[in-house]
């Protein structure tokens, strides 16, 4: 007898194999409803699970083989809270042999913290001059960065200095100029998020220091 149609009945379990069903032939009308959100995965035994939705700001974090991913907060640590620029030219010279601010403020940047207990990556690219005439070889002139409080100037951090070089012969008056880059990582220790704080430039010379310009990025990292 011929079948016009096959009904419910006369079809037995499992009797519709995967092969017998046309590729895009089960529409998203077909599928059962779900939640607002959920992502379809699979679990270890191979079976489809329904990841559940994560909050607002959360990442889809692997849990590794064998295990459906998770939605999850970011860690926080290592991210870029804040940027801050500065370029100046302060045509600013030095004899001291001992750090001395840069004067009129130039190349200090005034920021105030994003986060608490923050780091900062400071990179400054210095355009210099150095003139010295003494029987010695060789000169030093260093430029560094410090963080202070604004509220009373204290030092929290002190960078490392950068030093510039010139060779010289006995009684012979030499003036070297250069444009040097330098990077540093300053930990400014416990600050609470708000916290206004200055960098402040500061220079030093066996001779003669010239600072012409400070160009200067700083970046507020997470802690």
């Amino acid at each position: 007898m011929a079948i016009d149609k096959i009904t419910t009945p006369a079809v037995t379990d499992s009797n519709i194999t995967s092969g017998k069903i046309a590729d895009d032939a089960i529409t998203l009308a077909k599928m059962a409803p779900g939640t607002d959100g959920n992502i379809i995965s699979y679990d270890a035994s191979g079976n489809p699970v329904a990841v559940a939705t994560g909050s607002a700001g959360q990442i889809l974090t692997s849990a590794g083989a064998g295990a459906p991913p998770t939605f999850a907060t970011a860690a926080s640590a290592g991210k870029i809270l804040g940027v801050a620029t500065d370029w100046s030219s302060p045509s600013e010279s030095t004899t001291s042999s001992s750090y001395v601010d840069i004067p009129s403020n130039k190349g200090r940047i005034s920021y105030t913290t994003v986060g608490a207990n923050s780091n900062f990556i400071i990179s400054y690219m210095t355009n210099w001059k150095q003139t010295g005439n003494h029987p010695n070889y060789l000169y030093f002139g260093n430029v560094r960065y410090l963080i202070e409080l604004q509220s009373d100037n204290s030092v929290l951090a002190t960078g490392n200095s950068r030093g510039y070089m010139i060779n010289i012969n006995e009684g012979t008056l030499i003036t070297d100029n250069g444009s040097t880059t330098n990077n540093d990582y300053l930990d400014p220790g416990t600050l609470a998020a708000g916290t206004d704080i200055y960098f402040q430039p500061q220079f030093s010379s066996q001779s003669t220091l010239t600072v012409n310009g400070i160009q200067v990025v700083i970046w507020e990292i997470a802690a």
